[in-house]
């Protein structure tokens, strides 16, 4: 793995870099860095990023994920498995380490919650797609991961100490955008 800086992996924040995809005339990345959105024609142009930062400790971060024809998705992947340049949401399902990925449609009314513990993977909900809808991903003082779509009742992932990364990747049309990312601390200092 490539690391770019020891700047680039920092303490997380709202934003979407690194990039990769096209490189055409199209635009990708709105609302000041906070929204990364592909939206010519089914399986037409796209691109996919990183939210800037990493999580070591307790974090939380929420987003909203696209409700169209193809698929938005997000995912959480450990730090190792990820290349800078190349973000790929199959990284949440490396081998010996844990991860999870939200991905939702409208053209199959769908949104999937797979999680990853040690390299074995699991659907962890299927349920009706979400338009509009608030996702909150959170660590806590436990190391218990959490998250909560919407006004549905919180699900526990698991326990994980991983140094997490957070990505997208878009099958035109399709978007992920990004409200709150923040790493945070059990005191304040």
């Amino acid at each position: 793995m490539t690391m770019v800086n020891s700047q680039a992996w920092d303490s997380l924040q709202p934003l979407w870099v690194m990039g990769s995809g096209q490189t055409d005339e199209n635009q990708y990345i709105y609302n000041y860095g906070t929204k990364l959105m592909a939206s010519y024609g089914n399986n037409g142009a796209s691109m996919n990023a990183y939210v800037k930062g990493v999580a070591r400790g307790l974090f939380k971060i929420q987003f909203k994920l696209g409700y169209t024809w193809g698929y938005s998705t997000f995912f959480m992947a450990e730090q190792s498995t990820v290349t800078m340049s190349s973000p790929n949401s199959g990284n949440y399902g490396s081998s010996g380490v844990n991860g999870l990925r939200f991905m939702n449609n409208n053209s199959n009314n769908v949104l999937f919650v797979d999680k990853n513990v040690n390299g074995t993977t699991s659907q962890i909900l299927n349920t009706t797609g979400v338009n509009d809808t608030m996702i909150s991903l959170w660590r806590d003082s436990s190391n218990v991961v959490k998250y909560k779509v919407g006004s549905s009742s919180t699900t526990t992932v698991g326990t994980f100490t991983d140094t997490f990364v957070f990505g997208a990747t878009l099958q035109s049309p399709a978007s992920v955008e990004l409200i709150m990312a923040m790493n945070l601390a059990v005191t304040a200092s």
